[in-house]
């Protein structure tokens, strides 16, 4: 397997040059031409890439496919690697690039997973092949399996990563800029993901639809993409009867390319489009855009003139536009270029583009409310920041509920088949049958929590898994929450000790992993952990509030851990499941989502139990005590002493300090000893140890080991 790596001069010629696998990792790891993809990822702007002063510089990397000088001269194909290439794009800081390589390195066919040359995307290279284990070898077979094998990783991929894979065009000949990571993440003994496609999955795309396929930036989901593809249609026809009209004058100056959108302006009109579909258009596939005082402000100038001479023209009632109140066309024209929400899980007012070329709903902050107030003050209206938010945190903006939206989208849609069991019969363990009711159970209280059926209680059970590293625990917790979702509402690096995130998590997150278990103290287990897991409601103050308010808890917990003798509570740990992970977790399926939730919502509807009973609680508890951290001194009590019954031969009545000092003068003055009353915890938890109180306080009945 080689990647090939092709460089074009400013003449055209192509230099191709190979590398092998562990050769290429080792490249990017620095920066080695005159810090060529240092200077282009401090320069980069998505829009204007091609623009970069040294572009033609930066090698173009073919990992899919191994390229070769032909007789003629020419490159062409030579071989495929076997390979789907995926990047996520969108990662604004070095926490969020790290999260998403290290989960792709979970799964077991990633090959590698590094930061590409912007620095704001990664890149990930899986390893697939036939269910025999070939790989094609023509050019046509391998085009053909690379489109079903990309459509098949990007959804898998999109269940185990922290971000949605960025849709692109499946191409074999896909190439991405020389990438620069000094941490790559390299898995030489990635195992292919072997499938043959099926009937209609390896459709080729159409040349028209690779013309029009989305740029890499845009959020697919956000996208109707049928709209999309009308609009660039009509926009083509516009613009291919402008130029008509137009003819061959001089595609340059200030009065061509102003004629030029001003016709434009007044075709899209006719075709009833929205004004600021028509200004985004207009402007993204302007390809003059370096002659002086050309800029977007302009072209939205241009339009809002047409638009409101044709309208004029047209609509007897656009007269009354000039009547409007100051805030009536200051919500009008906010209106017209953005769409607006409150999202009240997150507790703040959210914001994206009103066209079809749509970026991710952002929080509106006061950086976006001086730019609101900027361009009303451009286009004419004497308005200041107060006039703007003053509608923006106002009850004209529509209240969105993202957890509402997506579980009644699922209600009444169940096939009624088992997912949510099928989901746990993916994690082995020794008791398979007696996991997947608990599991169960713990699923259906966590959408329970969602939908805030019961505000008197909270979901206080937290399963944990537990194995040695590598066993895809952390993909699994991933992979609960759809994309949709785990997008904002997953986390799996929360600090115990900032106990104000805690709680502001606790009323924004869905489900909280406690990755890395057994590094929580076991004060903190005993204590603010087992207080924070059976919470109904939480205590917050959002940011830029002014009071704390006392809000509905969302979240539940689930936990890994590498190490079994975790759980700490002397009196018996009631909180947690204990799940011995024996094998790999099998996350290669992505769960059905839409199912997995319909079942859980039917299920609830109809009153299924999503709670433990006492019974099932005795059960958990008996069940834990394999699990729990025994420290030097009740080890050596155990050693020690055994439960006795009262009445038996040599059974005494002790208190807890009695039986301290008795275990110290037999084991060494050097023991560190608990306090009584921690210690004397520990012995209440002890199944079968008889008690009773007393004026010496409590004692308990032990028997000492000859």
């Amino acid at each position: 397997m080689k990647f090939s790596s092709i460089k074009t001069d400013q003449q055209g010629a192509k230099t191709l040059k190979q590398y092998d696998v562990a050769d290429f990792v080792a490249r990017i790891r620095e920066d080695r031409n005159k810090y060529l993809i240092s200077d282009f990822r401090a320069n980069y702007r998505p829009s204007r890439v091609h623009l970069y002063r040294r572009y033609h510089e930066i090698p173009h990397i073919y990992a899919a496919v191994e390229l070769c000088r032909q007789t003629n001269g020419a490159i062409g194909f030579a071989a495929y690697n076997g390979l789907v290439v995926l990047e996520v794009h969108g990662l604004m800081n070095l926490k969020d690039v790290d999260g998403v390589k290290d989960a792709a390195m979970s799964m077991a066919q990633t090959l590698a997973a590094f930061r590409g040359a912007s620095g704001q995307e990664v890149i990930i290279l899986v390893r697939v092949a036939r269910s025999d284990g070939s790989l094609p070898a023509t050019e046509s077979e391998a085009e053909t399996f690379y489109v079903a094998a990309y459509n098949r990783m990007a959804r898998l991929y999109d269940a185990a990563l922290p971000a949605v894979v960025t849709r692109m065009t499946p191409s074999l000949h896909h190439a991405f800029l020389l990438p620069l990571d000094p941490t790559p993440r390299y898995n030489d003994e990635a195992l292919p993901f072997r499938f043959d496609p099926q009937p209609g999955e390896a459709e080729i795309l159409t040349t028209e639809q690779h013309l029009l396929a989305l740029p890499e930036e845009r959020d697919a989901e956000e996208i109707d993409m049928t709209a999309y593809m009308n609009y660039e249609r009509i926009y083509e026809a516009a613009a291919e009867s402008v130029h008509a009209k137009m003819g061959s004058r001089k595609h340059r100056g200030n009065t061509y390319y102003k004629d030029f959108v001003t016709a434009m302006a007044t075709e899209l009109f006719a075709s009833h489009w929205p004004e600021e579909e028509t200004v985004c258009h207009l402007w993204r596939h302007l390809t003059f855009k370096d002659e002086p005082g050309l800029t977007e402000d302009f072209v939205r100038t241009l339009v809002s003139a047409v638009y409101t001479e044709e309208g004029s023209r047209h609509d007897e009632s656009w007269g009354t536009k000039a009547q409007e109140s100051l805030m009536q066309q200051v919500i009008r024209r906010i209106e017209s270029r953005y769409v607006l929400r409150y999202n009240t899980i997150m507790g703040y007012p959210e914001y994206r583009s009103n066209h079809t070329w749509v970026t991710p709903w952002s929080p509106v902050t006061e950086k976006v409310v001086n730019t609101f107030t900027t361009d009303l003050q451009i286009a004419g209206l004497n308005v200041w920041n107060r006039d703007v938010k003053r509608y923006i945190h106002s009850t004209r903006v529509r209240d969105y509920n993202p957890i509402e939206e997506y579980l009644f989208d699922r209600r009444y849609r169940w096939d009624g088949r088992d997912h949510i069991r099928r989901l746990a019969a993916t994690v082995p363990t020794s008791d398979a049958a007696q996991w997947a009711e608990w599991f169960h159970t713990w699923f259906l209280a966590m959408v329970a929590q969602w939908r805030g059926s019961d505000h008197r209680y909270g979901n206080a059970i937290v399963p944990l898994l537990i194995s040695p590293q590598g066993m895809h625990k952390s993909a699994f917790c991933r992979q609960l929450l759809p994309p949709a979702l785990r997008q904002w509402g997953y986390t799996d690096n929360l600090s115990l000790s900032d106990e104000r995130s805690v709680h502001l998590a606790m009323a924004q997150m869905l489900l909280i992993n406690l990755d890395e278990f057994n590094r929580i103290s076991p004060q903190k287990q005993q204590g603010f952990l087992k207080n924070i897991v059976q919470l109904p409601s939480v205590k917050v103050k959002r940011p830029y509030a002014k009071h704390t308010e006392e809000v509905p808890r969302l979240a539940s917990f689930i936990a890994t851990t590498n190490i079994a003798d975790v759980l700490a509570d002397p009196t018996g740990s009631r909180r947690f499941v204990g799940i011995e992970v024996t094998g790999d977790i099998d996350t290669s399926e992505t769960p059905h989502y839409e199912q997995l939730y319909a079942q859980a919502m039917a299920e609830l509807d109809a009153g299924v139990r999503c709670w433990f009973d006492e019974e099932e609680t005795e059960v958990i508890m008996q069940h834990n005590q394999r699990f729990q951290h025994c420290d030097s001194m009740t080890q050596f009590f155990f050693d020690f002493y055994e439960p006795a019954q009262p009445g038996e031969p040599e059974a005494e009545w002790m208190t807890p300090s009695a039986i301290i000092m008795a275990v110290k003068q037999r084991a060494g003055s050097a023991l560190a000893t608990p306090s009584p009353v921690t210690f004397g915890r520990t012995l209440h938890g002890i199944a079968d140890l008889p008690s009773r109180r007393s004026k010496h306080g409590v004692q308990y009945c032990v028997k000492a080991i000859i």
